[in-house]
């Protein structure tokens, strides 16, 4: 709590790059909890692109949030004009896992983000979100532009079960 914005950003960006396959999950406590990676040389400031990056950002009229989705109603300021982009815990049809955070996100979660999404969306607001392609994601979206591609996942204790995955953007 006692560090600036710019030391936890860089603490962060230190542990994507050394912990195992870039993960973020925290345990019960909030406490981040990922394994070391196994990197010999990790690449962990790319300075090149974090300045592109700030360019870019900085060049338009733009705020980023991070917060609880339910919040974000609350807060948008211009409702015709706003873009709102979920990146919410993955769903999946095969694993109950969904302890990114202390406090889960499990299928509750999932169907309450939706219709905060659908409340949004009938305010004018633009609205995009990413998610694994399940049934219920398929489900809780139905009417909506779901857009299927395939993303490599490197993350899963079995290297066997690593590779290409459904994805969905909607």
């Amino acid at each position: 709590d006692e560090l600036t914005s710019v030391e936890k950003a860089a603490i962060f960006i230190f542990l994507n790059h050394t912990c195992f396959n870039g993960l973020y999950r925290v345990n019960a406590n909030g406490a981040f909890n990922v394994p070391f990676g196994k990197y010999m040389k990790p690449m962990i400031c790319n300075a090149e692109l974090i300045l592109e990056d700030s360019r870019l950002l900085n060049s338009v009229d733009l705020v980023i949030m991070n917060g609880d989705y339910r919040c974000v109603g609350r807060r948008l300021a211009r409702r015709n004009t706003n873009f709102v982009y979920f990146d919410p815990p993955y769903d999946s049809d095969t694993s109950t896992f969904n302890n990114y955070t202390e406090e889960g996100f499990g299928k509750r979660e999932h169907v309450r983000l939706a219709n905060v999404f659908k409340e949004l969306d009938k305010k004018g607001v633009k609205v995009m979100l990413s998610n694994h392609n399940t049934s219920l994601v398929r489900e809780l979206y139905d009417g909506y532009n779901i857009h299927v591609i395939e993303a490599k996942r490197n993350i899963n204790s079995n290297g066997k079960k690593r590779g290409k995955v459904e994805e969905v953007i909607i």
